[in-house]
């Protein structure tokens, strides 16, 4: 009987501790899904590599966003800020008392912006810290040249990031960003709307958001204070628009302005059409088409202008244009661009550019055929 009792109190003791347990592992995982829920669910990661001439514009930017922000809780900035004169911070965005502050997530020593392993590791740090947010976009901003190389020419070339002398090359960038991670990308830099730059990126992002000229400065600067928030809301045309308007309604060089919102899910149709109708090898003078580069020299050629030389008239040539358009459903331009400051027209604007190889530049022409959309 002793024995009965002795083990009925302890069963007692054993059902409570367990009881205990049981409801001590049921508070934790209440609290973690509570944490969860309060998490942010849009995430903007902004990538200033401004450890160049650009420094006093990056720290601009990061005043206009930090005060633009609206607060939303369900949303969230990163900035990734490298100016000239300081090592870089990775920063987020906090709301104290109705006031936007910078809030310090990590210092780091002094590195490269345009080395990919660190672009790779930021991203990384962004999917730890919010592994469940329904939607992620990435603005960058620096110096680019598109899809060219570092060094391709006499005269320094800024593919697509740059920090001091090292320069980001398209590929590089590809390979630091994992597949399907980013609803869209925007970039603040020249040249980025290339057919190349696309090509290469269609599984990285559905959406980006780029220029097919330069970007004038002081770029989107001055409409940060109330547009940042179109891009935590995803609304890219929005945005656009809004970022055209700065321009269309300056004077001057500053009424200059090329934007295209590409739509890469189009993307291997568009290059299914082009390898089975487009004769690469038909001669075309390139003076003949629209470019959107100021220099001496011309790289950075209308795609549907150049591309319709190369495919039969009739249906194909129709053809290419509702692909173009199914691509790029949204495209700006101003008529001019900077056109006293070695400028020109801008007649045609399909909103995305391509380079045409030519006996000039064997270099780039080699360079041309290691990208994806070169391969052919």
């Amino acid at each position: 009987m002793e024995y009965l009792r002795r083990y009925t109190r302890y069963r007692h003791r054993w059902a409570l501790t367990g009881c205990m347990l049981i409801s001590l592992f049921l508070f934790f995982i209440c609290r973690e899904e509570e944490r969860a829920e309060q998490l942010p669910e849009q995430i903007l990661l902004v990538y200033l590599a401004g450890d160049n001439n650009l420094s006093g514009e990056s720290y601009q930017k990061l005043e206009t966003i930090r005060s633009g922000w609206d607060g939303d809780p369900r949303s969230c900035i990163l900035i990734w800020h490298d100016p000239k004169d300081a090592a870089p911070v990775l920063y987020t965005l906090v709301r104290e008392e109705g006031v936007n502050r910078l809030q310090v997530l990590e210092e780091y020593a002094e590195e490269s912006s345009a080395d990919p392993a660190v672009l790779s590791r930021v991203v990384g740090r962004m999917r730890e810290w919010y592994p469940r947010a329904s939607s992620y976009g990435m603005l960058l901003f620096s110096h680019a040249s598109g899809w060219l190389p570092e060094g391709a020419l006499s005269q320094p070339t800024r593919s697509v990031l740059a920090d001091g002398r090292e320069e980001m090359e398209l590929s590089d960038l590809a390979a630091a960003l994992p597949d399907s991670l980013f609803d869209f990308m925007v970039f603040e830099a020249c040249y980025m709307a290339g057919i190349e730059v696309a090509y290469e990126l269609r599984h990285k992002t559905r959406y980006l958001l780029a220029s097919s000229a330069e970007i004038v400065s002081p770029g989107f600067t001055h409409i940060y204070d109330d547009a940042i928030n179109l891009l935590l809301q995803a609304d890219l045309t929005g945005f656009a628009r809004r970022a055209f308007g700065y321009f269309e309604s300056g004077t001057g060089y500053i009424n200059s302005a090329t934007l295209s919102l590409i739509d890469t899910s189009g993307l291997e149709a568009l290059a299914a059409f082009i390898g089975r109708y487009a004769d690469r090898q038909k001669e075309v003078d390139i003076a003949t088409l629209q470019h959107f580069d100021r220099t001496s020299y011309r790289l950075f050629f209308d795609f549907e202008d150049y591309y319709s030389r190369l495919v039969p008239v009739g249906e194909p040539r129709e053809q290419l244009h509702r692909l173009v358009a199914d691509c790029v459903p949204l495209r700006l331009a101003t008529p001019y661009f900077m056109l006293h400051y070695n400028g020109f027209a801008i007649e045609k604007h399909s909103g995305m550019t391509t380079y045409v190889c030519q006996d000039a530049f064997p270099g780039l022409n080699e360079a041309y055929r290691h990208l994806q959309w070169g391969q052919w």
